[in-house]
């Protein structure tokens, strides 16, 4: 490990609600990669002295808290590498993946504690300590409180340790797509993803970094991937989950769109067969497409090696479309490409839908580049025939058709289930046939779950999955209605079902009903909207993730619909009666029956 680096935390005198601007540094616990030590520091002199030993200082939520009041405190942070560890993991959680599953997922709470616990870095006994914050309120300790302030502290900054290691051996293999200097200054943890590809890209190419400014005027701003209206509200039998493998990567290396050419546009622009803005060489790829097709052959070497090398070249492969729309990247800036790429996919994935359809498939659904088909038929092999024509048809119109682009079956589905509800109208305009059959049926798009034939559920945006949700909905949820769904293929249950369940498992553990609120400092709310939920919770407990039960006794913050924490509760004497359940009910409404009116034939 890197002997330049600073492990440290902070303790401070707090007034109610954590503020960096307003709160008072108490003491500076450290860890130093040099001495192999832990200390517990007071004067300005001692931490300037280990500071200035230093090129890395790495904390959690050190650039939002930690660093205002050191500095305040006449610490001087220039010239140092500043690494938070927070602001890594909320900016890299949704593409960061485990054996549990995507962090993005996983995490409640981007807490240290709630962080290490999931990726099993610390337990109860290993993780935070609890300490009495009144004892930062005083200005002279104790040998023994001074042994519990040093525990304390020490504590945390051996759990931020734990995670910074955990984080350079996860992130390692980034190092070697980054040239020497960035390795140094340790930009495969700082940079964003995008940033990290395009650093990426340069040095393979052995390119000069330039960079550009994010503005794009709103009428550059090109369409996305093609979204059918679902074609029913369930299905059941041998369903297929087709998707085309890696769709715009491919696109970019089989359209040559890193190639346009600008001067004479003479090349390819389409085939006769597709619709594109740009015209692009057909007779050399070009080096960045000739770099994409390396990488993802070498990706699937990788992948087949369980070589860590593959995950990081998918998450350049993924974020490669991103960085060619955005014209801070001004090497590879090109807008006329960016939307050619979703255009042709657009393009792809329709045909595919329609020759499925003239092949006598049901096609279910069709999602940017999946396309989802019942098999009446019962025939795998002539599926996968037709499958084939479809690819095969599709490189012949292309100027640089590659061995590795294909449709592959990501899922065999033997239930599959959408829900009612209102659709963005935009996209509006790729309607096809179908579209126009399916659209009035008014079942949302990008909101399923199906069932895999090996019994796994997927289930895609639906609310149910929110972070923001109560545990009880959770757990009626995965507990009683996922069993069923997998059981009997039924995904609906009754009100009276539910109602007997939300009452027999808040008598067992009243914090099922903790909602998840994650809030900002309240001077972000103040001007705009003070009177906002998020501003009102802002207020009253300060900024951060909270987890609160909404009320009907007027307790906590909010103005029609109060929330307060669980202790609030309890110290109120409130019971089941007192909560607001109105939350529940909704994050569960399209699992419920509806109920059904009774005609005069009825009875």
């Amino acid at each position: 490990m890197n002997e330049d680096v600073l492990i440290y935390d902070i303790e401070s005198e707090t007034f109610g609600v954590p503020n960096p601007e307003k709160d008072i540094f108490k003491f500076f616990g450290c860890y130093s990669y040099k001495t192999k030590k832990y200390y517990l520091l007071q004067k300005k002199e001692e931490i300037a002295r280990v500071i200035k030993a230093h090129k890395f200082l790495v904390g959690f939520n050190n650039k939002g808290y930690d660093n205002p009041i050191l500095s305040r405190f006449g610490i001087n942070l220039e010239y140092k590498i500043i690494i938070d560890l927070m602001d890594i993991f909320k900016k890299r959680a949704n593409s960061m993946k485990t054996k549990q599953g995507f962090l993005g997922t996983l995490l409640m709470s981007y807490s240290l504690d709630f962080i290490t616990k999931t990726l099993e870095l610390a337990d109860d006994d290993t993780g935070k300590k609890q300490i009495d914050y009144s004892i930062f309120k005083k200005n002279s300790w104790t040998e023994e409180e001074r042994k519990t302030i040093y525990e304390y502290t020490v504590r945390d900054v051996e759990i931020t340790k734990k995670l910074y290691e955990w984080c350079e051996n996860y992130f390692d293999s980034f190092k070697l797509f980054l040239n020497k200097e960035d390795v140094r200054k340790k930009v495969y943890l700082t940079a964003t993803i995008g940033k990290f590809a395009y650093k990426a890209i340069c040095k393979a190419l052995e390119w000069e970094e330039t960079y550009g400014d994010y503005n794009i005027k709103p009428e550059e701003r090109i369409s996305g991937g093609y979204v059918a209206y679902p074609a029913g509200e369930k299905f059941e039998g041998d369903i297929y989950a087709l998707d085309f493998n890696s769709l715009y990567p491919h696109i970019m290396i089989q359209c040559n769109l890193y190639g346009r050419n600008i001067k004479d546009k003479e090349g390819w622009n389409g085939g006769k067969k597709w619709e594109t803005e740009g015209v692009y060489k057909d007779k050399e790829l070009s080096g960045v497409g000739q770099l994409l097709k390396k990488w993802y052959a070498d990706r699937l070497l990788y992948k087949k090696n369980k070589d860590k090398r593959e995950y990081t070249i998918k998450i350049i492969l993924n974020t490669i479309y991103g960085i060619l729309n955005n014209s801070y990247y001004s090497r590879v800036f090109d807008i006329v490409a960016g939307g050619d790429c979703t255009r042709i996919g657009r393009q792809w994935v329709k045909y595919a839908r329609k020759q499925f359809v003239e092949k006598g498939y049901e096609v279910v659904y069709t999602d940017t580049d999946s396309v989802f088909i019942r098999d009446n038929y019962n025939n795998k092999e002539q599926l996968i025939k037709v499958k084939d024509d479809i690819i095969k048809s599709i490189k012949s119109s292309i100027p640089f058709p590659q061995d590795t682009f294909d449709m592959g079956i990501d899922d065999e589905i033997k239930y599959m289930f959408f829900f009612k509800g209102k659709n963005a109208e935009k996209g509006e305009e790729d309607m096809d046939e179908y579209d126009n059959i399916n659209k009035p049926k008014g079942f949302m798009k990008k909101n399923y779950i199906y069932v895999t034939k090996d019994d796994r559920i997927v289930i895609k945006n639906l609310g149910i999955v929110k972070k923001s949700n109560t545990k009880l909905s959770k757990k009626i949820f995965w507990d009683y209605i996922v069993p069923q769904i997998k059981s009997k293929g039924n995904v609906k249950v009754s009100k009276l079902t539910v109602k007997r369940l939300l009452q027999e498992l808040l008598a067992e553990d009243m914090s099922l009903m903790l909602m998840r609120k994650s809030v900002g400092p309240y001077s972000q709310y103040a001007k705009t909207s003070p009177t906002g939920i998020t501003a009102q919770i802002s207020k009253r407990y300060g900024a951060g993730i909270h987890f609160l039960i909404p009320n009907t006794q007027g307790v906590g913050a909010g103005k029609s619909k109060k929330y307060c924490t669980l202790k609030e509760f309890k110290e109120r004497g409130m019971k089941i009666e007192h909560i607001d359940l109105n939350n529940v009910w909704k994050e569960l409404d399209y699992f419920i029956e509806p109920i059904k009116e009774r005609d005069v034939f009825s009875f």
